[in-house]
């Protein structure tokens, strides 16, 4: 599904207007319907529900579900936090809509706004209709202070759109925000719905397309979708481990011994056939106990157990059997080491995976991406990403779509930037955000395993786009089905990986299932 920005929606609503006919009215109609029928399926009617009206056209949606829940019966009751005097046309139009209802309406203002802290608990039912995707400056005053009469009522919150107050292009919270139960976003989702925190204060997300033509929603100008699911291709009869790819893993050192055993062996658990790690021989006798279905390549190493730049023409001799590489994992920042990863980088002519030291070693030189004949994709988390980037990690969190799209077209290379939730950016211009994971997969080791993951969805048969993207899903899906068997807290980077082939299974005997529970529900 397309993800819209805030200036893409108004796009869209123009052209529905201007070019399918589709008028303002129209779509205010369709869009306070959608929520009156959530709350309907949601609510019993003989709950009371309080609709919270802001001053703009969310407002006016919010007006247009007052009137739909009194036809059907329930008590309904809007506060008004505006200036009748200063609503658009089309609002007003609906303000005189409800009062012809006889649905009460009373003004909310910085004198009387205290008096919702005491009235709002009342009510069963909550319509946050304070502001939409038009926010762009913190709230204060009276509406700071409806916002937190709404997140302190115990009510179930319903929101139009948006939560007021969460910024609808980055999911950043605009000072304070109103916390929903659910959320009916109309046309498209927002890129802000998605993002965290906005992702958090949304509640259950659900779309309504509020008839907007399929043209629209499909629009190729928008550049920004979810990260659904791709059907895994199939596995021939007649067929042997090279033909479900091989792998070459360059990582680990006498320090770090998980990071380069979960990355190599992830790849074997998520259907990859041939898995090479080549690391320092001082580890290989340990990692063997643990991974024997792997084949190492021992490499000489440094007096600080990390691997020597002599293996700089052996390393590469070994990418040429390979039809994919990964680099970094646990490999440490020896100054050795890192002038290994930099020459080798430029001279691998496979496509290339590069994760955790391999980052760091990178940031002293993304340069040597550009000369690159094969596809690449980097795997930062929002500290390796500042490294890379020289911005700091809090405006990173704050811009992680910006900066994911920017870093991939600069660097001409693939960005997973790893969170919740985890964003692929594309060299062209697309992004995908990932809707699986849990806040369990948090966890040291996490990221190697994604690395295999990557490279396991490339050795099946995806193409390299639809790998990276494969491969963040099913890792996902992974840590949501281990922490289902055995909960989230203690979730370990091994539970995920053993949790991999399990993933599989569920996409390839219950694709439909998985699609439907991991893609926002459409609400007809």
């Amino acid at each position: 599904m397309k993800v819209a920005s805030s200036n893409e929606i108004r796009l869209l609503d123009k052209e529905a207007v201007e070019k399918y006919g589709i008028s303002h009215e129209i779509l205010m109609e369709n869009a306070g319907a959608a929520v009156a029928r959530l709350i309907l399926h949601t609510a019993s009617e003989e709950d009371t529900v309080a609709v919270i009206a802001g001053p703009g056209n969310n407002g006016g949606d919010g007006l247009v579900c007052a009137r739909h829940l009194a036809s059907h019966g329930m008590d309904v009751h809007v506060y008004l936090v505006a200036d009748p005097e200063r609503l658009s046309e089309l609002v007003k139009k609906n303000l005189d809509r409800v009062a012809l209802a006889n649905i009460p309406i009373e003004k909310v203002t910085e004198k009387n706004v205290e008096e919702l802290q005491d009235v709002l608990p009342f009510y069963d039912v909550i319509v946050d209709a304070l502001f939409g995707t038009g926010l762009t400056r913190p709230l204060e005053g009276v509406y700071k202070e409806a916002v937190e009469a709404i997140n302190d009522s115990g009510s179930l919150v319903v929101s139009v759109d948006i939560p007021s107050g969460i910024n609808s292009d980055t999911g950043e919270v605009m000072g304070t925000a109103v916390k929903a139960d659910f959320t009916v976003t109309f046309g498209l989702p927002k890129i802000g719905l998605l993002l965290y925190p906005g992702a958090e204060y949304a509640g259950e997300i659900l779309v309504s397309h509020i008839s907007y033509p399929r043209s629209l929603i499909e629009d190729d100008r928008i550049k920004v979708e979810t990260n659904d699911p791709l059907y895994p291709p199939p596995r021939q009869p007649d067929t042997h481990k090279g033909d479900y790819g091989k792998a070459l893993f360059i990582a680990g050192s006498k320090r770090y011994y998980g990071a380069p055993m979960l990355a190599s062996r992830s790849f074997l658990k998520a259907g990859g056939g041939y898995s090479r790690l080549a690391t320092v021989s001082s580890i290989v006798p340990f990692l063997a106990t643990r991974a024997p279905e792997v084949v190492y390549e021992e490499l000489e190493e440094t007096s600080s157990g990390t691997i020597s730049y002599r293996n700089l023409e052996k390393i590469l001799k070994l990418t040429e059997a390979s039809d994919i590489v990964a680099i970094g994992p646990g490999i440490g920042l020896d100054d050795e080491t890192a002038r290994l990863v930099l020459e080798l980088i430029p001279r691998i002519n496979k496509p290339l995976i590069i994760d955790g030291d391999g980052l760091t070693i990178l940031a002293r030189d993304t340069t040597i991406l550009s000369t690159r004949k094969y596809p690449t994709v980097i795997t930062p988390h929002p500290g390796e990403m500042s490294r890379l980037t020289g911005k700091p990690v809090e405006e990173i969190k704050k811009s992680r779509l910006k900066t994911a799209l920017e870093v991939a077209q600069k660097l001409g290379s693939y960005v997973v930037l790893k969170g919740a939730h985890t964003v692929i950016a594309t060299p062209e211009g697309m992004a995908y955000i990932n809707l699986t994971g849990n806040p369990g997969m948090a966890t040291a080791g996490s990221g190697d395993v994604l690395v295999g993951a990557i490279a396991g969805m490339y050795g099946i048969g995806y193409g390299f786009e639809e790998a990276v993207r494969m491969g963040v899903f099913v890792h996902g899906l992974a840590g949501d089905l281990a922490a289902e068997s055995i909960g989230m807290d203690g979730l370990t980077a091994v539970s995920i990986m053993n949790f991999l082939p399990r993933a599989m299974k569920e996409l390839r005997e219950n694709f439909e299932r998985i699609y439907n529970e991991n893609s926002l529900p459409v609400l007809v």
